[in-house]
């Protein structure tokens, strides 16, 4: 070869990947690289392409043929033999030679895959392997580890150890992407006994908990009951028709979803000359001769019997939290009429849990009383705001600090309501804005749930509301159950729904969407529960009582069309410091664990600690005692209205844990008497104006408490980029944020 030649010379594999093939009778050029490493060359002239190639080489091909269906005949053969053998070998060698056989037929395929188009060019009849016998064959080692593996562990029950293998069979085939490559026998040995023994174990926590008949474990269903259900949207009078049903029976009870409801519909039947009696977990207003309770739902009696039962806000059972309890009184209050209330969204899981008691019910289906409106403009001014309008953000700052900002620039008083209030607080500020004292609301997503107020107009002041530390746009379930609120029957001819230094449009589209619809009920567990999953755990003398709730949530499967077990992650905190002490029996260690406790609030925990202590001690605590165990977390620079809601919170403890341990929680007087006095100076303190909300000087929006700068981020940034457009897009840190948290998207300070 002369140098041009060696120029375009390949090797023979770099031919074959431009379709090129090296002639029979070629010789090549020995050509030594810079490493020292020799290899062969050929030039153009010497290679063919592949049609020539294969006449060329046409004898040698179809002897290749032959050879490769001998090859295959062999292991077909081979094949069969170990199918005749399988049932006597053990599992692990049958694994082994069907392995060594697969690697032989991916072998053989590859050479397959080489010669046919070769054959075909030839016209010479070269036909495609059957892949029917290796299928055969793989099931057939399959039934054999299967039946291996029951034989060594003597499983007694083969419809469960069935369903498991299939289920690892198909997540074989998912993890190797190949029907014809079996797991190994070991692997697969420990995930069928696993599997196995969870599933037994789960069975046998059903059968203790008696979770699939958890409808049957309430004593009305020896009761004969008609269910109606009424729903429809915020103000459309569902919960009137419900409460006049209640009005007209001889004895009945309303279940609310919060302590505030519970009082306000008690005043309601007090006022249509009904005697009603109150009932919460931490308070009881006994009326003379009451035949009326109205009572937080968590308190129902499952052994007293009414006319009439109202069951209030019924799509709170797709709450995690607490949705057990509108699980429990939907199948266990013992009336012969239950008149259900709540949003349209409930209605699926509600006749779920109708279809298993297979009571007879009525639906209601009611629209608003008052139209509902979209504003076409958000509004930017607070001098705009007119009396009745009330406007929302979604945290007690902002809410605080929009009443001083709105008091200080229109000198109108505004009444707030948000979810640490107290509920006499929360009442007096709603009575001050029905009776036009204070023409203004401030209100974060409690209002939503609760009090009817006469709002004609609702302003959101924020889309997004903080969970977990997390920012979350608001859903249209949300945004329906707060814009419900504005319009009320016979105080305005419609509701206008707006929104405050904000775009409109995402308001107006959350308003048009369906909320999603609630599907599940939640479960909670009984007492009778956990003591049933206590009695698995023989060896055990004192069981510990997180122990058991975790059990639950982790191992107890409900019907998943039907249920969802609720979110237990605050009570089994509880349930650790009560299992500090084992000397306590598991029934008071329950109802402790139950306890209304803020675990987000230290002073809170560490009253409950102490509560806790005194309870297993069997000593006394009093009201006073129980406060100042908070003092120690109340700086000089504490805000008075945190204290006094922490306060709030330590003496509803006190009483809820009276009405349970009255022995050691003696002083229920005192407790309730420094209730009304934190009440008065809540409202005291609500009625000056103290706290300070900045608005972005562009735009309006309420500013965040700690940001340096005097325009909101959008605004910042909108200018930064008018002032420099390549700075502004090389850096987009956020503003400058007040007490050293961030410049720059740098900590500093």
């Amino acid at each position: 070869m002369v140098g041009d030649d060696l120029a375009v010379a390949k090797t023979r594999k770099a031919w074959k990947k431009l379709g090129r093939f090296i002639r029979p009778d070629a010789v090549g050029q020995s050509v030594t690289d810079v490493e020292g490493g020799s290899y062969t060359v050929y030039t153009s002239d010497q290679t063919v392409d592949e049609i020539e190639y294969v006449h060329l080489h046409r004898q040698s091909i179809l002897n290749n043929c032959r050879q490769w269906q001998r090859e295959w005949h062999l292991l077909e053969g081979d094949l069969l033999t170990w199918e005749q053998q399988l049932s006597m070998v053990p599992g692990p060698d049958a694994e082994y030679t069907l392995t060594m056989l697969l690697q032989q037929r991916e072998a053989l395929l590859e050479r397959w895959h080489t010669l046919a188009p070769r054959a075909e060019l030839l016209e010479h009849a070269f036909p495609q392997p059957l892949m029917t016998p290796w299928h055969e064959a793989v099931a057939g080692y399959r039934r054999h580890r299967f039946t291996a593996v029951m034989g060594q562990e003597c499983w007694d029950e083969p419809e469960l150890a069935q369903r498991i293998d299939a289920e690892l069979i198909r997540q074989e085939q998912r993890q190797y992407n190949d029907a014809l490559m079996p797991g190994p026998y070991w692997e697969y040995y420990g995930r069928f006994t696993k599997a196995l023994e969870q599933d037994r174990f789960q069975r046998h926590v059903a059968q203790a908990t008696r979770i699939d008949e958890f409808h049957l474990l309430f004593a009305a269903r020896n009761e004969t009951r008609h269910i109606t259900l009424y729903i429809g949207p915020t103000n459309s009078g569902k919960t009137f028709q419900a409460l006049r049903r209640l009005a007209v029976a001889e004895t009945g009870v309303y279940l609310a979803p919060l302590r505030l409801l519970a009082m306000e519909v008690a005043a309601t039947l007090n006022e249509w000359g009904v005697p009603c009696s109150m009932v919460t977990g931490e308070e009881k207003l006994l009326v003379e001769q009451a035949c009326h309770t109205a009572s937080t739902i968590e308190m129902i009696s499952f052994g007293e019997r009414y006319d009439l039962c109202v069951i209030d806000e019924v799509q709170m059972l797709g709450d995690a939290e607490r949705g057990w309890a509108w699980t429990q009184a939907i199948l266990g209050v013992q009336a012969r009429e239950v008149c259900l209330v709540g949003a349209p969204e409930c209605r699926p899981v509600v006749e779920k849990l109708l279809q298993l008691t297979g009571e007879p019910y009525d639906v209601v289906e009611l629209e608003r009383l008052a139209p509902l409106q979209v504003m076409r403009r958000p509004v930017r001014s607070l001098e705009a705001l007119e009396p009745g309008t009330a406007i929302i953000a979604f945290s007690r700052a902002a809410v605080l600090g929009l009443k001083n900002t709105i008091e200080r620039q229109t000198r109108q008083r505004v009444a707030v309501l948000y979810g640490s209030l107290p509920p006499e607080v929360r009442r007096e500020q709603a009575r001050l804005f029905a009776s036009g004292e204070a023409p203004l609301l401030a209100a974060t997503d409690a209002i939503g749930m609760g009090l009817n107020l006469p709002i004609r107009t609702i302003l959101f002041a924020q889309d997004h509301k903080m969970i977990d530390r997390k920012e979350h746009l608001l859903t249209p379930l949300e945004v329906r159950q707060i814009a419900g609120r504005a319009g009320r029957f016979g105080l305005n001819e419609s509701g206008w729904v707006g929104t405050f230094a904000l775009p409109i449009e995402p308001v107006r589209r959350l308003l048009e969407q369906k909320p999603a619809a609630v599907r599940k009920a939640h479960l909670a567990p009984s007492l009778d529960h956990l003591q049933a999953l206590a009695g698995l755990q023989q060896h055990e003398a004192a069981p510990r009582l997180a122990q058991m709730l975790t059990v639950f949530q982790q191992l107890v499967k409900p019907d998943p069309k039907i249920y969802e077990v609720a979110n237990l992650d605050d009570q089994i905190v509880l349930a650790r410091i009560t299992d500090r002490f084992p000397e306590m029996d598991f029934a008071t260690r329950f109802s402790l664990s139950a306890a209304p406790v803020a675990i987000r609030s230290l002073p809170v925990m560490s009253v409950f600690e102490q509560m806790v202590v005194t309870v297993a001690m069997g000593q006394v605590m009093l009201p006073e005692q129980a406060l100042a165990l908070t003092q120690k977390y109340v700086g000089q620079r504490s805000n008075r209205l945190n204290v006094l809601e922490t306060a709030m919170k330590v003496v509803n403890l006190y009483c809820w844990l009276h009405y349970r341990f009255g022995c050691c929680f003696p002083e229920l007087a005192e407790a309730e008497r420094q209730r009304d006095e934190i009440n008065q100076e809540i409202n005291r303190i609500l009625a000056r104006s103290q706290f300070h909300l900045r608005l972005c000087q562009q735009c309006g929006r309420p500013l965040p408490p700690d940001l340096f700068h005097e325009r909101c981020q959008e605004c910042w940034q909108t200018r930064r980029q008018q002032q420099d457009p390549v700075d502004s897009v090389s850096n987009r840190s956020r503003p400058r944020y007040r007490g050293g948290r961030r410049y720059g998207g740098r900590r500093v300070g």
